[in-house]
């Protein structure tokens, strides 16, 4: 694997000339083909890493040329015209460049494998009291509190989606590959609650200085991968404590500005390489410093601005994709931000500790009417272990957005048989209000004890809606009945009978349900019954009654 990284972070190449030149000249150059390459689609090894080329054999996806490598032919003749070659995006067949000068753009669109070029425009620095993008940190929680359980303050945000009953299950992202794209992770090797994880972060990059190091700038980042992966017993625990990571700079925290977008996709595309599961995101962009290259609502399509493109062609790739829906909720641009409107990316809303959503959370839908964001978990004093390694709380959808996202790795460790889409649909179908989407929840806040269940049984049934949290499948049945219910605000016993048709009892059996959470009942003795029609009745507050037919 050390080789293979090697490999990799090998393709970020810089040249160098001795000559002035403009900060304002940023391009990138589309490429017309991939021809004379020396690559092929046939033996992938060389440009894919195994794990890379495994994700793609389990989840039946085939290696294309959107995998292979740029034409370096094509590269090196740029090399005369460029002071610096930022980024190779193979996905896109476009190369990131800095100009020695504007006018060589004639020279460079006058070759026959060059198809188009454009400006990537170079925006002033941030001003130093210009309010940050990131969220402020609440005050710090008393050090020395020892919990009554291993999460400490997190338990609130993991138990919320159910997360900890996976744990329960020793499921905790082992052997999940999880890509931590942020604006830097200061201190995560040094910090005492990132001890038991250090050993399985397999690589850093940092896409916008080019360098190896990322934990010389950022903390951001810190505060987001502690969601994940930060481990203090009894004081803090994450959603995904086993899963391995890769961390990779892709904000630049000296301006806001377009090419952080490239930076992601470039980022993506490596992360993709060499072979991780899972992208979470804790960015979005929509306006820049300066206005330079804006995005409007028009743009938030689903498939329009670079990193929205990227993020899409990752799920293509077999990964799953995970973006925070930003913090405009309140503010006057509203919506969610690029690349949050993907169509296959998994944009994560926040709510507060009641299971309301939270002002800032960012709202759908995207231009073209999709429902956004897909899903929701705690954003709303989130807890987190700060740059100094001390357990607190933020706030935002940079929080929520991970906590889900661990959680995703602690299900799919469960099932690496399963794809990017199984495991995506498993979340959004687990949500109780799943059947009520809305711009401002989603699908609503996933239970993952109950999207365990549906991917250990074949959900993709007939389903019987019994009411707004009851689903019985599949219907009809022949081996097998299965009946989900919700527990709703308080524990609840509840009395899951059947009958035949002359009225005598055939079946009963009593569930026990945890507050706000799903239990899967599996009626196994039903297999028993003999063809034809029967009645299922439930007990709760009143009696629900359905027909279910068991097949010969």
């Amino acid at each position: 694997m050390k080789f293979a990284l090697r490999f990799f972070f090998s393709l970020v190449v810089l040249f160098t000339y001795a000559t002035s030149f403009s900060q304002d000249n940023y391009y990138w150059v589309k490429f017309t083909d991939k021809q004379n390459n020396n690559h092929t689609i046939a033996n992938p090894s060389t440009f894919l890493t195994a794990a890379s080329i495994e994700r793609r054999q389990i989840q039946n996806i085939a290696v294309n040329e959107s995998d292979l490598p740029i034409t370096e032919s094509y590269i090196d003749s740029l090399a005369p015209y460029i002071v610096e070659l930022k980024h190779r995006l193979k996905w896109f067949n476009m190369a990131v460049v800095k100009l020695i000068n504007e006018t060589y753009t004639d020279s460079i669109i006058k070759f026959p494998f060059v198809d188009t070029l454009g400006k990537i425009e170079f925006p002033p620095s941030r001003a130093t009291d210009a309010d940050s993008k990131f969220e402020e940190v609440y005050p710090l929680v008393n050090q020395n509190y020892v919990y009554p359980n291993k999460y400490g303050i997190a338990y609130h945000q993991a138990k919320m989606l159910n997360t900890d009953l996976l744990h329960q299950l020793n499921e905790r992202g082992k052997g999940v590959l999880v890509a931590v794209m942020d604006n830097g992770f200061v201190n995560v090797n040094n910090i005492k609650g990132f001890d038991s994880v250090r050993s399985r972060i397999l690589a850093t990059y940092d896409f916008v200085n080019n360098e190896t190091n990322v934990y010389n700038d950022g903390g951001h980042g810190t505060n987001v991968f502690s969601c994940i992966a930060g481990n203090i017993p009894n004081q803090f625990l994450g959603t995904a404590p086993d899963a391995s990571f890769f961390l990779l700079t892709t904000e630049d925290n000296g301006r806001e500005w377009v090419m952080e977008e490239y930076n992601w996709a470039a980022a993506a595309e490596w992360a993709d390489s060499a072979g991780a599961k899972i992208f979470t995101t804790s960015l979005g962009y929509t306006t820049f410093n300066g206005d330079t290259g804006n995005h409007t609502y028009n743009d938030l399509d689903g498939n329009t601005t670079i990193i929205t493109r990227a993020g899409n062609m990752a799920f293509g790739k077999g990964i799953l994709v995970l973006n925070s829906a930003g913090n405009e909720g309140s503010a006057p641009w509203h919506y969610i931000s690029a690349p949050a409107d993907g169509d296959s990316i998994l944009a994560v809303g926040a709510v507060d500790s009641a299971e309301l959503i939270a002002g800032f959370s960012g709202r759908g839908p995207t231009v073209n009417g999709k429902i956004k964001p897909d899903v929701c978990a705690q954003g709303v004093k989130s807890a987190v272990l700060t740059v100094g390694g001390d357990v607190g709380y933020s706030g935002g959808t940079s929080f929520s957005c991970p906590i889900m996202a661990g959680s995703a790795a602690s299900l799919w460790g469960a099932f690496p048989d399963k794809t990017a889409n199984d495991i995506k649909v498993a979340i959004i179908v687990s949500c109780p209000t799943f059947w009520y989407p809305d711009n401002e929840y989603g699908y609503g806040i996933p239970n993952f004890y109950t999207a365990y269940w549906l991917l250990k049984t074949d959900y993709n049934q007939n389903i019987l809606k019994v009411t707004d949290d009851v689903i019985v499948y599949p219907n009809p049945f022949t081996n097998e009945l299965n009946m989900i219910l919700y527990g709703g605000k308080e524990d609840k016993t509840h009395l899951f009978e059947i009958f035949d048709m002359a009225g005598r009892k055939v079946f009963e059996k009593q569930i026990f349900i945890r507050d706000h959470t799903f239990e899967l009942l599996q009626a196994e003795e039903a297999r028993n019954l003999a063809a034809g029609k029967y009645i299922l009745r439930l007990n709760r507050n009143k009696n629900y009654s359905h027909v279910i037919i068991k097949g010969k």
